[in-house]
């Protein structure tokens, strides 16, 4: 199967995204339109707000973020192992040069705003991750999937937020250990 040539849409969004995520949300759109290359016009034709722009790169790295977690959980043999597999995942993206934390995180705190349309972008990430995850969790034969989901996410996040403070990829690890402990206990109590 070949994959369509990426519109010019998509590359705005996918080298936003990139600066967003390494500068924040505040890069001004000039800047953006300096270093993605595209025309002010080009990029209002696309996005007529920048709320507009700051959504679709949010909704691009959302697609992203489940791909490199389910390329963890896909080579897993067992159900407990595909969940495992996430933190693993995790692990290697904090060990990048690239990694800033959350970008969800970082934007809602960058945006402040509740009412800031980017925040639906945001919500719908978190929902989806978790729906993700209880997903895995239930081929675990846990009782209550959707709360040992929102224990594994918890436990995502907060080695996310770790790793970012701290700079040390070996929290996954450490978090890996933990929702092994919370799955173990859950599928002994189902």
């Amino acid at each position: 199967m070949t994959r369509s040539r990426p519109t010019k849409r998509d590359l705005i969004v996918e080298e936003a995204a990139r600066l967003f995520y390494e500068r924040g949300t505040g890069v001004g759109i000039d800047t953006l339109i300096d270093e993605i290359g595209v025309a002010k016009m080009t990029l209002y034709k696309h996005f007529p707000a920048k709320a507009d722009l700051i959504t679709a790169c949010l909704r691009h790295v959302d697609a992203r973020y489940r791909e490199r977690l389910a390329s963890g959980a896909s080579d897993a043999a067992s159900p407990q192992e595909q969940v495992l597999g996430i933190f693993d995942s995790l692990r290697t993206w904090f060990g990048t040069s690239s990694f800033r934390g959350c970008a969800f995180v970082n934007a809602t705190v960058e945006l402040a705003d509740p009412a800031h349309p980017a925040r639906d972008a945001v919500l719908e990430h978190k929902t989806r991750t978790r729906e993700w995850v209880q997903g895995l969790v239930a081929d675990c034969g846990v009782a209550d999937p959707r709360f040992v989901a929102r224990q594994i996410v918890q436990l995502m996040e907060g080695a996310i937020t770790t790793a970012l403070v701290e700079g040390d990829p070996e929290v996954a690890d450490v978090a890996r250990e933990t929702a092994r402990q919370v799955l173990s206990s859950a599928a002994r109590a189902g």
